[in-house]
């Protein structure tokens, strides 16, 4: 399989949402609704680093998926930090506007799940490896599915849970949940971890 796999799955995923929210919806382009297929790009892509370990885990053929998890989280960060720099100006541009308390928590969970996906992209180098031991490096990288419940959370409690009114906000729910899942199910029926791809 190709080294380009990842950055082409990515780039599809941008442009199924670009077609939904402008095609398909007809939206006007505007900072805002670029800022949303941004922000779900990133859960979609940063999700696909996530699931190809539980996935691994069950079916074999994913086995071969794994040398791509790095890339996807990488390419993930980079749209959650273009993600922020789009709602830093919208932020102050809506100054005027009152946030409730669930807004100021979607905020602050979710400055709290980049804040370890920094960590974590920060970290994803054979050098951390060998410098923080593979088992800690290990356990610093699973953090990650801490991350992603707190973009679960993010995305619930922003905007009074409008988005899960909203097809695309359920389907990235609903994605973030099976991950949970499958991760819940292969610890509890005990299967034996993937073999680990070195990075």
């Amino acid at each position: 399989m190709g080294k380009y796999v990842p950055y082409a799955i990515s780039a599809i995923i941008v442009g199924i949402l670009s077609w939904y929210y402008f095609i398909f919806r007809g939206f006007a382009v505007s900072i805002g609704f670029i800022n949303s297929v941004v922000a779900f790009s990133t859960i979609f892509i940063i999700g696909m680093s996530f699931i190809l370990g539980p996935l691994a885990r069950f079916i074999h053929f994913f086995r071969v998926w794994l040398a791509y998890r790095k890339d996807f989280g990488l390419i993930g960060f980079a749209f959650a930090a273009l993600h922020i720099a789009l709602v830093v100006p919208m932020l102050l541009l809506e100054a005027t506007r009152e946030f409730d308390f669930g807004d100021v928590a979607s905020l602050a969970v979710a400055a709290l799940a980049f804040m370890i996906f920094t960590l974590m992209a920060l970290t994803s180098t054979a050098k951390w490896v060998e410098k923080l031991g593979y088992d800690n490096w290990k356990n610093l990288q699973r953090l990650g599915y801490i991350a992603i419940v707190l973009v679960l959370f993010h995305v619930v409690l922003l905007e009074k849970g409008v988005f899960l009114t909203r097809i695309i906000g359920q389907i990235a729910v609903a994605f973030v949940l099976i991950i949970l899942l499958l991760r819940g199910i292969a610890q509890v029926l005990g299967m034996p971890p993937h073999e680990e791809i070195k990075v």
